[in-house]
């Protein structure tokens, strides 16, 4: 089964590392919604390309990007934050249930017991483990480092040197799977090698 998977993992590589939205869940054009309502909500112009951009920064850091950059007048960023992830939440219900990015599930599972394996997120600790909990992969993992256990987010390595340390495994010896541009750089500034999975699900899919 292993061969014939979207990425060949090198033989050096000793813990696998994911992203979770947008990589483990197909869950990212939610968000954007989310985004851009919550922005209509507050008179801001968000769109999703902003949201791509900032892919796997945590919610209250990306607004506060945003208004500084745009020069918005946000006058509460934690209760913007609170509105955001009560909007996914909701656009979420309507939907139903998250479903899984196929060949990264089927990767998670071909090195199950072959390499320890962690996530780490920009999303809160319980909107992680609720998307986890979708697509049944919550047991796969051996650690979950989400926003609510770091001091500062992707870019920033901490999420992933995190997971790297509970793992015992040096940090060159971790792979990280990424779909944001933001969590490639963190991958990188953590002395991490790094896969961006986007042109793997477009060969996937033809």
């Amino acid at each position: 089964m292993i061969a014939n998977l979207i990425v060949d993992v090198p033989s050096h590589i000793k813990a696998l590392i994911f992203d979770l939205d947008g990589t483990l869940v197909d869950n990212m054009g939610l968000h954007r919604d989310a985004w851009e309502e919550t922005g209509v909500d507050y008179d801001l112009p968000i769109t999703g390309a902003m949201i791509d951009e900032m892919a796997g920064i945590p919610t209250r850091q990306i607004i506060e990007l945003l208004a500084d950059r745009h020069a918005w007048q946000v006058t509460d960023y934690d209760q913007f934050t609170r509105d955001k992830q009560a909007k996914y939440r909701s656009i979420k219900t309507a939907a139903g249930k998250t479903t899984p990015i196929v060949p990264m599930l089927e990767l998670v599972h071909a090195y199950r017991g072959i390499l320890p394996m962690s996530v780490g997120t920009g999303s809160n600790r319980k909107g992680a483990l609720q998307s986890l909990e979708d697509v049944e992969l919550t047991e796969f993992f051996e650690l979950i480092v989400t926003a609510d256990d770091v001091e500062l987010g992707k870019p920033h390595p901490e999420v992933f040197l995190k997971s790297a340390i509970h793992m015992g495994i040096a940090p060159a010896d971790c792979l990280v799977f990424e779909d944001g541009p933001m969590g490639m750089k963190a991958a990188e500034a953590a002395g991490m090698p790094w896969v961006d999975i986007r042109p793997l699900l477009a060969d996937y899919a033809k």
